[in-house]
């Protein structure tokens, strides 16, 4: 009794599978496509995190060079009022 129960059961999941194939390809190829699409998400994600690493990398070697043109720039003035300094004391 048990054992044409079981029979009757595999049977009925058989026929159901059978009468909606397209049903289950549908699922299958559903839950595949989300899959895919979540795997590109984390990929961008990567990728956004990866643009502002290297985008935080160059904000700071800019703010170093802008600090060395602003040293370089005050050397240059210094060393031009002293030598303008120096021609008035002469004349």
């Amino acid at each position: 009794m048990a054992e044409t129960n079981l029979l009757r059961k595999s049977k009925m999941a058989d026929t159901f599978i059978k009468d909606n194939l397209s049903l289950v390809v549908s699922f299958v190829v559903t839950v595949f496509t989300a899959g895919g699409i979540f795997a590109e998400f984390t990929a961008l994600k990567d990728e956004i995190h990866l643009v502002h690493d290297r985008l935080d990398e160059k904000i700071e070697v800019i703010d170093n060079l802008e600090k060395r043109i602003l040293e370089i720039e005050k050397k240059a003035e210094y060393e031009r009022g002293l030598l303008q300094a120096k021609k008035n004391e002469r004349s």
